[in-house]
């Protein structure tokens, strides 16, 4: 019995050591999952409120940054108030003769005559761009009607002070201006780089919209490199933001998350809708600032000038010249040196200036104006037969006379002038350069800034055509001639104009 004993002992110790094995490994998958299940309970969320709070800290950090620019650039943003005289055509009522001939005709002028003139305000924008008092602004925020400078400027700072200001000088043909107002110790704002500025940065639009005051609005660069948006400026090369801009922000800066500006506030796209729509544009600081050091320095912006007329490259064009894509600047006419002088032709291709790549007419423009006058350039070309050409250009400086002459394509002394515009004859040549195919008219080729004609409401501009005198249809030269023969003792004269968008409409030009 001992003996069975003993051996039974022996087994039960086997037993419990083979047992311990399994029992031990069940425990320890028991524990790894209740410290997994514990791990999730406790750190399961940890992930998505990490992220959180990353996202939060970020936001934060924007905001932080939008109110921190807020609070340093709007002390440099102005209101800009302009004050112009604007002739009206007179109007006298219909009355019967019986009324006329009881009273008297002075009786009619003096008492129910329209006013000849009336007084006109604008509103607008600007930024201050050195302590001394120089402000940078919109050229159409400081002219009057028809181009016509304005009789006053106020400027009022964000401290509600406020200052008589002198217009220091203005160029159409960016829509730049500089005005200056005489304090010291002003707060002015810095200037970026705007060659640096890429689409969807962040930026800030500050002004005064609608006449609200120092009103700050986000968005983003929606776009770099915009032509073909307004009619009125040669020169463009605008930033498109969605940053609310509205009537009065013209002027006004266009501000990084750095607080730098880098744009000035000019024009928005409506489509006949009033107001914002998201889509706004602003002169590249890098132009304006440009523009305002010359008109500081000389009063006036100096030009480069090629003497071509340009045509836009499609995709028809530029696989006829063996280019992948629609770029370059196409010469429609070679009118006038020293791109005649040079050798340059009609249906050149330029696709190089000075070895940069030519993106398109508007580049090519801003290319030539900012080389300036007697700089010898280098242009690479590719000519109707597709062979590649090089020309040495001495450009020429880009004045009045010699965009008449490449407008006209003659000199201005050849046109006849009346009431502050010179015309000239229509010829098929021009119509078919300008548009005006199977058109009737006189072609105006000047217009004296001065002129009565420039101070029409909806004034006429160089380029539109002349089609009707006081009810007398105007065909050529000629029939105009007869026309302000005939109308030579009138103070007011009804004329109709067209334009070579199709547009046609009347003014009245008073003597």
């Amino acid at each position: 019995m001992l003996g069975v004993y003993d051996r039974g002992k022996e087994v039960l110790k086997m037993y419990k050591k083979h047992l311990l094995i399994p029992v031990v490994s069940v425990s320890f998958i028991l524990l790894l999952t209740l410290g997994l299940h514990w791990n999730l309970g406790i750190y399961g969320a940890a992930p998505s409120q990490a992220s959180s709070s990353v996202e939060l800290k970020g936001l934060e950090s924007l905001n932080a940054a939008f109110v921190e620019v807020a609070k340093t650039v709007t002390p440099s943003v102005v209101n800009v108030n302009t004050t112009s005289v604007v002739q009206r055509p007179t109007i006298e009522p219909r009355l019967s003769p019986f009324f006329r001939d009881f009273f008297g005709d002075d009786f009619f002028r003096d008492f129910f005559r329209s006013p000849q003139s009336e007084r006109r305000t604008s509103l607008g924008s600007g930024v201050i761009v050195d302590e001394s008092g120089y402000i940078l602004t919109n050229n159409h925020v400081v002219t009057g009607e028809g181009g016509a400078d304005v009789e006053e400027i106020k400027v009022t700072l964000s401290d509600k002070q406020e200052f008589d200001a002198k217009l220091i000088g203005r160029d159409p043909d960016t829509d730049v201006a500089v005005i200056k107002i005489d304090a010291k110790g002003l707060p002015a704002a810095k200037l970026g780089d705007s060659d640096n500025l890429q689409v969807g940065e962040w930026v800030l639009a500050i002004g005064r919209p609608l006449g609200l005051s120092h009103t700050v609005t986000a968005g983003i660069v929606s776009a770099t490199g915009r032509s073909d948006v307004l009619d009125t400026v040669t020169y463009q090369d605008f930033i498109q933001t969605d940053a609310s801009i509205n009537r009065g922000n013209s002027g006004g800066p266009l501000v990084n998350v750095k607080g730098e500006v880098v744009g000035i506030n000019t024009a928005i796209a409506t489509e006949g809708v009033p107001g914002n729509i998201g889509i706004g544009f602003s002169i590249p600081i890098n132009m304006a600032r440009d523009i305002m050091d010359q008109l500081i320095k000389e009063g006036r912006v100096v030009r480069g000038w090629l003497g071509i007329q340009l045509q836009e490259v499609d995709r028809d064009i530029a696989e006829k010249y063996g280019l992948k894509e629609p770029s370059g600047a196409l010469i429609a006419a070679a009118i006038d040196d020293p791109a005649k002088g040079a050798g340059l032709e009609s249906g050149d291709l330029i696709i190089q200036f000075n070895g940069e790549a030519v993106k398109d007419g508007s580049h090519l423009k801003r290319l030539v104006a900012a080389a300036g006058p007697n700089k010898t350039i280098k242009l690479k070309v590719i000519r109707r037969d597709g062979k590649e050409k090089e020309f040495k250009v001495k450009l020429a400086e880009r004045t009045a006379d010699v965009v008449a002459k490449l407008e006209r394509g003659r000199t201005p002394s050849e046109g006849e002038e009346w009431m502050g515009m010179t015309v000239q004859e229509l010829t098929e040549e021009l119509a078919q350069q300008l548009g005006y195919e199977d058109q009737p008219g006189v072609l105006i080729s000047d217009v004296d800034p001065e002129g009565p004609a420039a101070k029409a409401k909806n004034p006429p501009r160089r380029g539109d055509l002349i089609q009707e005198i006081e009810r007398e249809e105007i065909k050529n030269m000629d029939d105009y001639k007869q026309a302000i023969e005939k109308v030579k003792d009138q103070k007011s004269i009804l004329v109709r104009l067209r334009r070579n968008t199709g547009e046609t409409w009347y003014v009245v030009l008073k003597k």
